[in-house]
């Protein structure tokens, strides 16, 4: 029926309005790292079509997963995320809880070329290796540089985050190593290049040819590096023939070692002949290089007996004007007295060089001297010949005569060694400075450069050449280490110093544990460069290749848990600091000792108060990645005393703890220690001299303090006990004279 009664109508509901729906296009798609994709969304169903974008939740995204802006431009990342796969949202504007998604995949097409490929690299000398990063995005072309080979880690040389390569002052063996750059954008792209450590420094050797027997002469050993290298200048000297060995050969000495121009390092040694010539009569010098003993340089000298001459320095470089003392040696007579001559004019004179009376101002002429001394003044200007011959002739025997050759230089040279560094920020290296020409060798030390008109922002250096870097690099980043000579303050020598401006582990708190260490302790990294953990992402601390939890609390100090596992057995703990865009700092390591077998005495008396031959091993507490620095003895004892067990009372004092020996068998004593950081039943207390007093009871007393019951035998000698108390991560202190028998 359809309608009786008042005529009324019936409406129907209208249907719900359709659903609002999103979608984007393209929904999926592959994109190289650092290139952009564009994607759209349509919003149907409503008037608002305007949509919110994110990657992977995050709105706008962010550097490690891309980003995307308001008009749905997406750029990918640098360097490829841990998931290569983000996800693109769209939402709608008018209501949020319609959106669509896209899955885009970051791909790597990074190809690596490294120069030069291979390379030859002289010892000490530096080499700046460039990668070509060839991709059609636009990836984050930073490296990671490493070193591998033999001699690594401690003697292949170093490369800095910039790809510079110092090669090692010593040649190693084999004398080459691996370099690597490894991708950030692309870890798993890597490219390397051999490098030859090339070692063509040469060694000469200046000697006499003979000796007088008892007389002696200056032998000048001369290691001339390659320009621009810098490799280690130690030579080891040393004396032999056919029919001497040992003292029987004569005595030599090394006197000075002096930089020389053109980067030359002279080494003197005196050389005393026996008294009594060999037979034969020759003895073999040799001066071999640490740089590369292959290289060594040899002199065989004649000893002669009867008359003989001998002056020192046998060389000598002087600036004009100035002068050096000549020592003359006369053997095989009674009759000391020689003749003076400059290249052959006797006395010398103001074209060649005179020869003075030792001190004398204006310089009082000699010829004839019994003195064993005299100076010689060069010229003031350049003489031809150069250098000339300061010669001595015998009175006694005049065939016999000996020369001091001697090169004239216009002016001072000074020299400044090492010649160029690269340094952490706040790192401390020490300079050296020679001054060629003149015997006053000293200098005033000063540092320059572009940006170091503010106090302090180019480091400071001191009196000695000590220099310490300042805490962040320069601008620009040239800094200049400067020695003036004192003898001509017109002359003066620079070392180049770079402060590096990536991550840098100065030292590490332990910097050494015991290996067997039971429990984790915490290191601490103290550098430069390092990022914050607050706000984040802060630096993160590898140890041994793996990222541990880090807690950075500033750019200069970083800590972080190192487990048992780590120090379980002796040797080198690698640990580097990575920061958040992947460039990784100097690696250090965590030197892990074998602890000591068994405990040596040494016993000192009025009678014999020192002793030799006892190395001592310590290593730092594992305490001291947390505690002050100076107050790392975490196991110090503050205070001991007697304990009564008859009330668990503990009466603490600082003075020694007297035990009574019994008359016979064995009788207890109750003793109670106590630390600020608190002793505890795991750690193992004993006492010196062992079979003696021994701890036979230990328990815990509240507050820090711990209640040891002793145990001491009739048989006990009368005198000072040490007590050593030693944790389960092998720290181990001593209470020296805590304890005393009567």
């Amino acid at each position: 029926m359809l309608g009786c009664g008042a005529g009324g109508s019936v409406v129907p509901t209208p249907p719900p309005p359709p659903s609002i729906t999103v979608t984007v296009n393209p929904s999926s798609g592959s994109i190289v790292l650092g290139n952009q994709m564009t994607f759209t969304a349509t919003v149907t169903n409503t008037t608002d079509t305007s949509v919110s974008w994110s990657v992977n939740g995050i709105a706008g995204g962010n550097a490690a997963a891309g980003t995307i802006t308001a008009a749905g431009v997406y750029t990918a990342p640098g360097d490829l995320p841990s998931a290569v796969t983000v996800q693109i949202t769209a939402t709608s504007h008018a209501d949020a809880k319609k959106s669509a998604t896209a899955n885009v995949t970051i791909i790597s097409d990074i190809t690596l070329a490294l120069t030069p490929n291979p390379a030859s690299v002289e010892l000490g000398a530096s080499q700046a290796f460039q990668v070509a990063v060839t991709s059609s995005g636009h990836p984050d072309t930073s490296m990671r540089w490493s070193l591998s080979g033999a001699a690594c880690p401690s003697a292949c040389g170093a490369v800095d985050s910039s790809g510079r390569f110092t090669a090692p002052g010593i040649l190693p063996s084999p004398a080459s190593v691996t370099l690597t750059a490894q991708s950030v954008a692309d870890p798993t792209k890597q490219v390397s290049a051999l490098v030859t450590i090339a070692s063509n420094f040469t060694v000469q050797l200046s000697a006499p040819s003979s000796v007088p027997a008892g007389g002696s002469a200056t032998i000048v050993a001369t290691l001339t590096p390659v320009p621009n290298s810098n490799p280690s200048t130690v030579l080891a000297w040393s004396l032999s023939g056919p029919g001497c060995s040992g003292s029987s050969c004569g005595v030599l000495s090394v006197v000075t070692t002096q930089s020389s121009s053109g980067g030359s390092v002279s080494n003197s040694a005196t050389y005393t002949a026996p008294a009594t010539a060999p037979n034969p009569n020759t003895v073999t010098v040799t001066a071999t290089p640490q740089a590369d003993p292959s290289k060594k340089a040899q002199a065989t000298i004649a000893i002669q007996a009867g008359v003989s001459v001998g002056v020192s320095p046998a060389t000598a470089t002087l600036a004009g004007g100035h002068r050096a003392t000549l020592t003359v040696q006369v053997n095989g007579t009674s009759n000391t007295g020689v003749d003076w001559s400059v290249n052959g004019i006797p006395g010398g004179n103001s074209t060649f060089g005179q020869i003075c009376v030792v001190g004398s101002s204006p310089c009082q002429t000699v010829t004839s001297t019994t003195a064993s001394q005299v100076d010689y003044l060069a010229p003031g200007a350049i003489p031809s010949p150069n250098p000339v011959s300061a010669t001595a002739v015998s009175v006694a025997d005049s065939t016999k005569s000996a020369s001091a050759q001697i090169t004239v230089i216009n002016h001072v040279v000074v020299s400044v060694q090492p010649a160029s560094v690269t340094l952490a920020p706040l790192a401390v290296q020490g300079f050296q400075a020679s001054v060629l020409g003149t015997s006053n060798q000293n200098v005033v030390w000063q540092v320059q450069g572009t940006a170091c008109s503010t106090a302090g922002a180019c480091g400071t250096v001191d009196a000695n050449g000590i220099f310490t870097a300042p805490a962040s690099p320069p601008s620009p980043n040239a800094i200049q280490v400067v020695a003036i000579s004192s003898d001509d303050p017109t002359q003066s020598g620079a070392a180049n110093v770079t402060i590096s401006t990536g991550a840098d582990i100065l030292t590490l708190h332990p910097s050494s544990v015991y290996a067997g260490a039971a429990q984790g302790f915490t290191l601490r990294v103290d550098g430069s460069g390092l990022v914050a953990s607050n706000p984040g992402p802060g630096s993160t601390m590898l140890v041994a290749g793996t990222a541990r939890t880090t807690s950075c609390i500033s750019s200069l100090e970083c800590t972080a848990p190192v487990t048992a596992a780590d120090v379980a057995i002796a040797g080198n703990v690698s640990v580097q600091v990575q920061n958040p865009d992947g460039t990784k700092s100097n690696a250090v390591s965590l030197v892990v000792a074998p602890p000591n077998l068994f405990d040596d005495v040494i016993a000192l008396s009025s009678s014999a108060p020192g002793a030799t031959g006892k190395d001592i091993v310590a290593v730092d507490p594992t305490t001291a990645g947390v505690s002050t620095p100076g107050l790392d003895l975490d196991l110090s004892v503050a205070a001991l005393g007697v304990f009564s067990t008859a009330n668990n009372s503990c009466t603490l004092g600082g003075n020694p703890i007297p035990l009574q020996r019994p008359a016979s068998g064995t009788a207890t004593a109750d003793i109670c220690l106590f630390s600020q950081n608190g002793f505890d039943t795991s750690m193992t207390y004993t006492v010196s001299w062992p079979g003696d007093v021994a701890v036979i009871a230990k328990q815990p007393a509240g507050l820090g303090i711990i209640h040891l019951t002793l145990q001491v035998p009739a048989s006990a000698a009368p005198g000072a006990r040490t007590l050593f108390i030693q944790n389960t991560n092998l720290d181990k202190t001593a209470a020296s004279g805590a304890l005393e028998v009567r």
